[in-house]
């Protein structure tokens, strides 16, 4: 860039392109963002929806198997952590606060899911299987959510 680039105005056409670059930018960089969060969170529904439901085949004396069960969701949270969060560098504008809200609304269900669970429930399907369909919906709801605000 020379140094009569800085000092002469630029004109009408050449400040409209700059800005359509600017947002064609902004747009694209949220975009992308918003599809690694939208993944993660769905990947996150579905893991404690399976992960749930396992646990109800399982009685309370079932110790390593429970264990077993615990130690694979722990790692596919892991692997989609790597594989997702790593990729949000930048986001859409009100991001935070609809993933802390899907997080936080998830972590209340699942604690909620398996405290009743393992300690009133141990060994119902029945209760597991609805606890994990419930436990999925934060999570699907930010994911949906998350994709709606940032493409429109």
């Amino acid at each position: 860039m020379s140094n009569q680039d800085n000092d002469s105005p630029i004109d009408r056409d050449s400040a409209e392109a700059r800005l359509h670059e600017a947002r064609a930018a902004t747009r694209r960089v949220a975009v992308e963002g918003s599809a690694s969060a939208s993944a993660w969170l769905t990947g996150l529904a579905a893991a404690s929806a399976v992960y749930l439901a396992a646990l109800g085949w399982f009685a309370r004396t079932d110790e390593a198997e429970i264990l077993g069960v615990s130690l694979t969701f722990a790692a596919v949270l892991g692997v989609l952590a790597v594989v997702h969060l790593r990729r949000i560098r930048a986001s859409s504008l009100g991001f935070s606060r609809r993933f802390g809200i899907a997080m936080g609304a998830w972590g209340a269900c699942f604690a909620a899911s398996l405290g009743a669970g393992l300690l009133i429930f141990p060994g119902s399907v029945a209760f597991f299987t609805i606890a994990g369909a419930i436990t999925a919906v934060p999570p699907l709801w930010g994911s949906v959510r998350e994709l709606v605000v940032v493409r429109g």
